[in-house]
């Protein structure tokens, strides 16, 4: 009789350890929470497939679907779910999470941390400012600097003017057309504002045809595209109605030259931008730092960029870069004379 109840006894304590033991618990794998706002891209792929070789890991996607009251939901939704760390992409997303440095959300003084991705200028657009110090987050900025891209614009011949397409509502678009316009003087080269009209609070594509033929009328040279993701997402159309017109493309992201036939651009790759957002979260993940120490983990962009020409571009616009600048690009599209 006695052995029975020694038997029981220690099956019940057997189930206790199994179930609350923080040995057992330990092997749980780390839950990495992903807020988008146009879905899954090459950045997200780089930083999972890098992650998941790094740490065990699973991932929960919220995609926002380029709505603004989806992602406030997504946002709302994370106080209900453990989670180990999130994964925002880009500044729109960045910002509903964090806030602004003079205006933070409470997210940021909470103990999950966040690691952004695809933030093109987190200063300029106050995700952090020049005197941040402590805080729960760090991540990786894409943009290749503003004065690199308008040195590489200087180098084509013929390009004494540039025009830029802008969604006036992207506070990362606006960031990047005042910039670049402030780089004019230095470069000699005219730099003009194109904004998208906007109707019932949203970028018009309809203002494209437009805007292009006000440029033609401008005499612009070439049309400077910024990292707007309605500039990204509606490029075919964009770089088709300039390129009707005669006026060349450059891209600060890599996706309209690949999928849209933009002309060119100096780019960080965002494949490889996820990955190095992933090696940030690897940081927190696996050394389980202290949430106010997260600030020790810098906030940078790549240290490596990447020239793209788009040779079917080149052939339409009967415009072909510098030797110089092709002898150091990725050429894509076709590059025979049999087409």
């Amino acid at each position: 009789m006695k052995i029975n109840v020694l038997i029981v006894a220690l099956t019940s304590l057997l189930i206790f350890i199994s179930i609350g033991s923080p040995v057992f618990a330990s092997t749980e794998k780390n839950h990495v929470v992903m807020l988008l706002w146009r879905g899954v891209t090459d950045a997200e792929k780089g930083f999972m497939e890098y992650l998941s070789s790094k740490v065990d890991v699973h991932f929960t996607i919220l995609d926002a679907n380029r709505d603004k009251n989806a992602l406030s939901r997504h946002i709302k939704s994370l106080e209900h779910r453990k989670i180990d760390l999130v994964y925002t992409f880009g500044t729109t997303v960045t910002l509903a999470l964090l806030g602004s440095a003079d205006n933070p959300t409470p997210f940021r003084s909470g103990n999950v941390p966040a690691v952004f991705s695809i933030v093109s200028d987190p200063i300029g657009s106050n995700i952090i400012s020049r005197d941040s110090t402590s805080r729960n987050f760090t991540g990786v900025s894409h943009i290749v600097p503003h004065d690199v891209q308008f040195k590489s614009i200087s180098m084509l011949e013929g390009v004494d003017s540039i025009g830029i397409v802008y969604n006036p509502l992207e506070n990362n678009s606006v960031v990047t057309a005042e910039k670049m316009q402030a780089l004019s003087e230095q470069y000699n080269i005219q730099v003009t504002l194109y904004p998208l009209s906007i109707i019932e609070n949203k970028p018009s594509l309809k203002s494209v045809e437009s805007i292009t033929k006000k440029m033609a009328n401008d005499g612009i040279d070439l049309a400077y595209l910024p990292p707007d993701s309605f500039v990204i997402s509606s490029a075919k159309t964009i770089v088709k109605s300039m390129h009707n017109q005669n006026i060349m493309t450059f891209s600060s992201t890599e996706t309209p030259i690949r999928k849209s036939q933009a002309l060119i651009g100096i780019v960080s790759r965002y494949y490889n931008v996820g990955q190095f957002a992933a090696y940030k979260a690897e940081q927190v993940l696996n050394s389980h730092i202290n949430i106010s120490n997260i600030s020790d983990i810098p906030i940078e962009p790549l240290s490596q960029y990447s020239y793209i020409v788009n040779i079917d571009a080149a052939k339409h616009l009967d415009y072909y870069p510098p030797v110089s600048v092709l002898k150091i690009s990725e050429l894509i599209g076709n590059n025979s004379d049999d087409k």
